[in-house]
């Protein structure tokens, strides 16, 4: 074969792949694109029109977290129901979207609500009655179905009932959404609700 017909074949091949390559990264873009959540403002927020996640500007990155038994979150030292109460958000543990500001249910901050109310039913003296039985009900079944939908398949050592706690202390290393970074949005829509309900009250008293 002659060398000018050498260099167009080495021409068409290599346009060829170029092309092949391009269509990879079209295909990778597309895929990118498709996979984000449409902004907020595309959403009406009215019957079923709203995101299925809280969108969170802050909470990009993901965070280790190694298990470990800490001193703190105990049962019934002085200390509990504060240290307990700290692991709620900035608010009321709710989020508002929407032209309207609608109210929507966090589901971590639902669980976290679920465990602060188990502690409490736990560290009383009396068994529990009334409408606190259907709650307790209600928060053990919420956080059994969410701990199967996180479904973590981070592989631990097998010491879990050998350990001596009050020794090792550490358990598996887990990789966790950005949970600092969910605190702040949290705690950032808390303030553009509360900015909103004022303008709110003082349109009304206007």
């Amino acid at each position: 074969m002659s060398s000018p017909r050498l260099a167009l074949l080495a021409v068409v091949v290599l346009a060829a792949l170029n092309a092949y390559v391009d269509l990879l990264q079209v295909r990778a873009t597309h895929r990118t694109a498709i996979s984000r959540p449409p902004p907020l403002r595309l959403y009406s927020f009215i019957d079923e029109d709203y995101p299925p996640r809280m969108p969170l500007p802050s909470a990009r990155r993901t965070a280790k977290l190694t298990l470990e038994d800490s001193v703190r979150y105990s049962l019934w030292s002085p200390e509990t129901y504060d240290e307990w109460l700290w692991t709620a958000t900035v608010g009321d543990g709710n989020v508002h979207y929407g032209p309207n500001r609608r109210l929507f249910v966090v589901s971590v901050t639902h669980q976290l609500h679920c465990m602060r109310s188990i502690r409490e039913a736990l560290e009383q003296d009396t068994v529990p009655h009334g409408h606190q039985v259907p709650h307790l009900t209600h928060c053990l079944n919420f956080i059994r179905m969410s701990t199967l939908c996180a479904a973590d398949i981070t592989l631990e050592p097998a010491d879990a009932f050998a350990r001596n706690y009050t020794r090792d202390r550490a358990g598996g290393e887990h990789v966790c959404m950005d949970w600092p970074a969910f605190y702040e949005d949290m705690k950032e829509n808390s303030l553009q609700w509360n900015a909103f309900r004022n303008q709110q009250l003082e349109a009304m008293a206007a």
